[in-house]
């Protein structure tokens, strides 16, 4: 049960990653009505270069990130299809601080949009 629930917690993030990249390659991350354009500084906006470079950012980041949540979940489904194995406490943290740079890594460019 143990795996699958890591599994379940990178797959929600690959979703979620996908679906942010998705918003970046059709260009609309930086739509205050579609994307995240709330916080997203007035020359970002109106300059269609920085809007095009901003895009690509939250499309590159999201999908590399979404990316690198695959082989975790290869290994939890490796681990989950015998009821016998267990995910061994120090895989188990190692697993939790690499999804939280993974998270970090697909907000990073909206961190950097805002500055």
């Amino acid at each position: 049960m143990q795996a699958f629930i890591v599994g379940l917690i990178f797959g929600l993030i690959f979703i979620s990653c996908a679906y942010i990249a998705s918003k970046g390659y059709r260009g609309v991350a930086t739509s205050p009505s579609e994307g995240y354009g709330d916080d997203i500084p007035d020359t970002t906006l109106t300059d269609p270069q920085r809007r095009k470079k901003a895009n690509n950012l939250v499309a590159f980041w999201a999908t590399l990130s979404g990316a690198l949540c695959v082989p975790p979940i290869i290994y939890t489904a490796y681990i989950a299809i015998d009821p016998a194995r267990r995910i061994p406490l120090p895989v188990l943290v190692l697993l939790a601080v690499y999804a939280i740079v993974v998270c970090s890594m697909a907000a990073y460019p909206l961190d950097r949009i805002k500055k």
